[in-house]
């Protein structure tokens, strides 16, 4: 049976997917992306494939932490103020040069931060612990072996593995692929994905609009959303409401990782994209319990995951925060679902769910002193874009509850749609 039979055409959804239930169907059919080798300095939110090593140790020499003099630290036990110890100074090294100096006993070099330590001085002596008149150091403060410097591979050892396959690459990774000699990483694929907009009712952006006619703005979202969590986005365009031109957009659908449709998804009778993708290959599920975004389907086409979301705008933002995203992540070797920081707060207004359906609503973060305070912004209104625009975070209502009261202490999650 196709999953869509479950309901009739303008009947509404007979039942629906649970939402752990569809986003685990959603993820056993989303493949990593292969992996490709491209140079470190482009490799910034990119994912690595595989473990880096160092290929030598960072630094590569014994270096001073301090600008002042390298000495032995034996020759300074004993200094104080009223009796300093008295070396001779034998010569400089600054940083980015090198010396054939060798320290021997009563001896010193003044030497710069980050200088490489000259043979025999195991330490350096502040130079506002000292005090020199030509080539006579006094040392007023004994060091012990070791202090201030930094010794080779103190950083990263040669061989040492540095960064872990599944790692997003952070700018720090940058210099530290680079210090390491690494000018090449293995990263997976960014998933290219494919996107594309159903409605007779639709214009590009511009055009003027008749009666009964909208701008077209979901590609305009939903495409810079796939971009910001890794994927490359590719607008197919706009699709009229005909199973012909709708089918159509399938004959290329093995050029992409993933395929994303908004509207026709739900249940009349020009919610035409779940029946093509169950004739062209595997309907998943149809319909599943989250408010906003319910009409959500999910299946495969040519081994290609493909989404159908809501036409509404707030909707499939939000459907695409909960379904489409922890595909993207997987795709690229990230856990789907990620961890992020959460705030607590005080609810203002109550919020009213139902037992079986996840809610997903839009609130208004606001801090005073220590205290968080979050508004709904809107509970329903699928269509609503506002709705988004005016939130920064979301709160997700459990299968299992009716809701939160007002002045309940609540997790919003920081929304980046």
């Amino acid at each position: 049976m196709r999953v869509n039979e479950m309901c009739g055409k303008g009947l509404g959804f007979s039942e629906y997917t649970r939402f752990d239930r569809a986003l685990h169907m959603i993820l056993s059919r989303v493949n990593e992306t292969d992996s490709e080798k491209i140079s470190f300095d482009k490799a910034s939110e990119r994912v690595l494939s595989e473990d880096v090593d160092s290929n030598f140790d960072v630094p590569p020499f014994d270096r001073s932490a301090m600008d002042g003099f390298a000495v032995r630290a034996e020759d300074t036990f004993g200094a104080d103020e009223t009796e300093p110890k008295k070396l001779r100074v034998i010569g400089s090294i600054e940083i980015g040069t090198s010396s054939d100096i060798e320290v021997e006993e009563g001896e010193a070099v003044e030497i710069a931060t980050g200088a490489p330590m000259p043979k025999g001085a195991d330490a350096t002596v502040m130079v506002e612990k000292t005090e020199r008149r030509n080539d006579v150091l006094k040392v007023f403060e004994p060091v012990s072996p070791g202090r201030n410097l930094s010794p080779r591979g103190e950083d990263v050892e040669a061989g040492q593995t540095i960064l872990k396959a599944g790692r997003k690459i952070r700018p720090s990774d940058i210099g530290m692929l680079c210090s390491t000699g690494n000018l090449e990483v293995k990263v997976r694929r960014r998933p290219k994905v494919g996107l594309a907009i159903t409605g007779d009712e639709l214009r590009e952006p511009g055009e003027p609009l008749e009666k009964g006619e909208i701008t077209e703005s979901n590609s305009r979202t939903l495409g810079p959303a796939i971009e910001r969590y890794g994927g490359i986005s590719h607008r197919i365009g706009i699709v009229p409401d005909r199973i012909e031109r709708i089918r159509a957009v399938f004959d290329s659908a093995d050029q992409f990782d993933s395929l994303v449709l908004t509207g026709g998804s739900s249940v009349g009778e020009k919610d035409l994209v779940p029946d093509v993708i169950s004739d062209l290959g595997e309907l998943l599920f149809h319909g599943v319990a989250i408010r906003p975004g319910s009409p959500s389907s999910f299946g495969v086409v040519d081994d290609t995951p493909v989404f159908s979301l809501a036409g509404f705008p707030a909707a499939s933002l939000i459907a695409f925060e909960m379904l489409v995203r922890p595909a993207l992540r997987k795709m690229q070797g990230l856990k789907p679902r990620d961890f992020r920081i959460c705030v607590e707060a005080e609810l203002i207004r109550k919020i009213n769910s139902k037992l079986g359906r996840r809610d997903v609503v839009r609130v208004k973060l606001e801090r005073e002193g220590g205290r968080y305070s979050a508004e709904p912004v809107r509970v329903t209104g699928s269509s609503v874009l506002r709705s988004v625009t005016e939130s920064n975070g979301i709160v997700v209502v459990p299968d299992n509850s009716e809701g939160f009261s007002r002045g309940s202490k609540i997790n919003v999650f920081p929304l980046k749609l």
